[in-house]
């Protein structure tokens, strides 16, 4: 217990409670040094900020939309596995989307 009451002493230890810190599983008392830390320490403020906007920028790249056959793939599996699951209305929750999206990948090249 001893460890909680610690002042942040280098930038490193900051680093790895940081995931912690932002998810809001850090103890009151460690987020508090860490926040003092941060207050005075200029190159943790910078990697707090670019830290944060990569999570940003990564769940917006992440968000892309996948394509049809593929939602349509899924929500048949879910509809099969989840009781009461219904289809986003959007696409073809018959199966018929990715059914015919596993013929084209049997289906033999011409060019071949």
């Amino acid at each position: 217990m001893g460890d909680v009451h610690k002042v942040i002493e280098n930038c490193s230890e900051c680093v790895a409670l940081l995931g912690d810190y932002l998810e809001g599983s850090l103890p009151a008392e460690r987020a508090a040094a860490l926040e003092k830390h941060l207050s005075l320490c200029m190159p943790c403020i910078t990697f707090v900020r670019t830290y944060k906007k990569t999570t940003v920028i990564a769940r917006e790249v992440l968000a892309a939309e996948m394509p049809p056959v593929l939602v349509s793939s899924l929500q048949q599996f879910l509809k099969g596995q989840i009781p009461g699951f219904k289809c986003d209305g959007k696409s073809d929750c018959s199966g018929d989307a990715a059914e015919k999206a596993k013929l084209a990948k049997t289906k033999p090249d011409p060019k071949s």
